[in-house]
Parts: C-alpha cells; sequence; structure tokens
C-alpha cells in the first residue's frame, strides 16, 4: 500500500476506501462508474485550458474510455483529511492499451492529480474537484 494512504487515521477509512474504489474504477472495464465517486457538482480543472469542466463534460471527455484501458503505476503522495474536506495527491505514469485489438499501438498516458474530496450530509465522502496536469513523460 501506498506510504500515504498507510498514514490515513483509522477515523478516516472512509477517505481511504474512496481513493482505492476510485483507482479500481480507473483501471477496470466500467469506467463509468468513476463518475458515480464525485459530487453532483464535481469540476475537473483540465490541463492546458482555463474552462473547467462539470460532471457531463467529463463524461463526454473520457468516452475514449469504452476502447481503451488505463496501464498505469499509480502513486498516490498525499493523503490530508481535515474535518468535512480532504484532499490527495495522486500520479498516473503509464499506457492507454486498446481494449479491442485493433493493431493499435498503446499511447503514453501521464497525469498528475489533486482530488479534493468533501463530505457529504450523510457522512460519506466524494471526490467534488479534480485539478489536473499532463507532465512530460519521465525518461
Amino acid at each position: 500500500m501506498a506510504p500515504a494512504l498507510a498514514r490515513v487515521r483509522k477515523e478516516d477509512e472512509a477517505v481511504k476506501a474512496l481513493i482505492l474504489e476510485a483507482l479500481d474504477v480507473i483501471r477496470s472495464d466500467d469506467f463509468d462508474r468513476y463518475f458515480d465517486l464525485f459530487t453532483d457538482d464535481a469540476v475537473w480543472m483540465m490541463p492546458s485550458t482555463y474552462k473547467d469542466v462539470h460532471r457531463d463534460e467529463a463524461r463526454s471527455f473520457y468516452r475514449f474510455t469504452q476502447k481503451f484501458r488505463f496501464d498505469q503505476e499509480t502513486a498516490v503522495e498525499e493523503v490530508v483529511v481535515s474535518e468535512d474536506y480532504a484532499y490527495v495527491r495522486v500520479s498516473f505514469d503509464g499506457y492507454l492499451r486498446p481494449k479491442f485489438d485493433d493493431g493499435s499501438p498503446p499511447m503514453r498516458s501521464v497525469s498528475r492529480h489533486i482530488w479534493i474530496l468533501r463530505r457529504l450530509s450523510d457522512g460519506s465522502w466524494k471526490i467534488a474537484r479534480d485539478i489536473w496536469n499532463t507532465p512530460k513523460a519521465k525518461n
């Protein structure tokens, strides 16, 4: 387990569970479940643009996951929980591989994210913001 996740306090296990579920869904063939982990008013701050994206636009953006699978190393670098908010720094480094072998080569995919989580009135946690960039791949 990532050291940052191992340091999450016992009372914040729900935060850790949400993070692990998000990482599991990202690697799954059912990426659409990813959006169930976000608040209704979630915002994605996309790289290289001033335009924020909301849930419906994010679903549209991630349509490519119907044809590709994420095959990436994941590093959860930091988890901070403070009352009703938490933030997570996470990095992905790897490839998008075709789900259906059509001879297409894998595409390099590197991204770094800050997920801001919010505790809801029922006590559950969801991701409220995804702020990300796409740095150049490591050599």
